[in-house]
C-alpha cells in the first residue's frame, strides 16, 4: 500500500513541475523538431535512436518541459553537423 502511495505522491510532483503553456517556446520547439526530421538521415534505414529521442523532446514541449525538450532537439541537430545558437 505505502508503495502505491509513494508512486501516487511521485505522480502529482511531476505532473505540477510542468510550466504554463507558452506558444512561442512550442512554436521553437515544433520548428526544431521539423529540421531535425527534415535532414535527419531517413530513421527507417539507420536506427540509432535518435528519433525517439527527437519524439521525446516534442513531446516534453507539449507538456511544458520547453527547455529540457529544446535543449536535447538542439543537442540532436549538432550532432548533425548544425550550428545552432544558444
Amino acid at each position: 500500500m505505502s508503495r502505491w502511495l509513494l508512486l501516487a505522491a511521485l505522480c502529482v510532483g511531476a505532473c505540477t513541475t510542468a510550466s504554463p503553456p507558452d506558444p512561442k517556446r512550442l512554436a521553437q520547439c515544433t520548428n526544431l523538431f521539423g529540421m531535425w526530421a527534415r535532414y535527419e538521415q531517413h530513421w527507417t534505414f539507420h536506427h540509432t535512436g535518435q528519433r525517439a529521442r527527437a519524439e521525446l523532446a516534442l513531446d516534453a514541449c507539449q507538456h511544458g518541459r520547453y527547455d529540457a525538450g529544446i535543449a536535447e532537439l538542439k543537442r540532436l541537430l549538432r550532432r548533425g553537423g548544425f550550428v545552432i545558437a544558444d
